[in-house]
């Protein structure tokens, strides 16, 4: 998660924003930040979660997320044709 998006989040809550110095001295004292976040850096933050992270795909994300569409339509295809 950005910094950005994270202080977007956090303006709802009427949180203060916080940025990567100010992340990273509550890092150091609150333990509860190393059980939730993975990571952080100067562009964001990186939340564990039970799957872990998926890693950045590279190249084209339109063609990607076409063939992606694609995929699933041929498995929709395929289990609506065992059905019959």
């Amino acid at each position: 998660m950005t910094w950005d998006a994270l202080n977007q989040s956090g303006q709802e809550f009427g949180s203060p924003d916080i940025d990567y110095d100010r992340f990273a001295a509550r890092w150091d004292s609150d333990p509860i930040l190393k059980k939730l976040v993975d990571r952080f850096d100067g562009h964001g933050v990186v939340i564990k979660t039970a799957h872990g992270e998926e890693q950045p795909e590279q190249g084209n994300p339109e063609k990607k997320a076409s063939n992606a569409i694609d995929s699933m339509a041929m498995a929709a295809t395929k289990k609506a044709m065992k059905a019959d």
